[in-house]
């Protein structure tokens, strides 16, 4: 059992193996955070479009009078049953 003792060393890493996988972790994790704030701006910003696009409809027509929409709305039926 003492030759056994005598053999062992106690596990030691390298300041520079140390600081070398904590640079390559710090990369790691600053990678993954820049890929996600890429998806999250792409997000947002068909977000903001489908929003804007929407409410541009909807105040179309909501300032269209209803004598107008109603007078337009049938002209583009008949166009589209001649066809």
């Amino acid at each position: 059992m003492t030759k056994e003792r005598e053999k062992y060393e106690p596990l030691v890493e390298d300041d520079e193996v140390r600081e070398q996988r904590k640079e390559e972790k710090r990369i790691k994790k600053k990678q993954k955070y820049k890929k996600y704030r890429k998806n999250v701006g792409k997000a947002l910003q068909f977000s903001w479009k489908c929003l804007l696009a929407g409410l541009q409809s909807f105040t179309t027509g909501y300032a269209t009078p209803l004598s107008a929409a109603a007078s337009f709305i049938p002209d583009l039926h008949t166009a589209r049953s001649r066809s």
